[in-house]
């Protein structure tokens, strides 16, 4: 077969807005959490209901905030950063299930 050419950025990730695909998540939880929540509430603030401009400024500021923390840190580095919080910042983690029944990984001092 005949060799065709490659497109070098095929592998690259999507940007929308300037973001990643893979960081949309972390913007848009936070921001329909900020939205729903003061019409569960009730906030208004006199006609407006405050779900609005909260949902928007929040919106914003995590499209700016992410935008310039993936121009400043290599990839992935939000998801390590919360998988090492979430984790305690251990060095080590416990055994998993399957691992309580191996005990080769354990070296006993002799």
């Amino acid at each position: 077969m005949r060799k065709r050419a490659t497109r070098p950025n095929v592998f690259r990730d999507l940007k929308r807005f300037g973001v990643y695909s893979t960081d949309w998540k972390y913007i848009l939880v936070p921001t329909a959490v900020m939205y729903v929540t003061p019409f569960i509430l009730g906030l208004w603030l006199y006609y407006i209901p405050l779900g609005f401009p909260l949902g928007v400024a929040t919106f914003l500021i995590l499209l700016v905030t992410f935008s310039i923390l993936r121009a400043s840190k290599p990839r992935y580095w939000l998801k390590h950063r919360l998988d090492a919080a979430s984790d305690g910042w251990t060095r080590f983690r416990p055994p998993l299930n399957r691992e309580f029944q191996n005990s080769d990984w354990i070296t006993k001092p002799k």
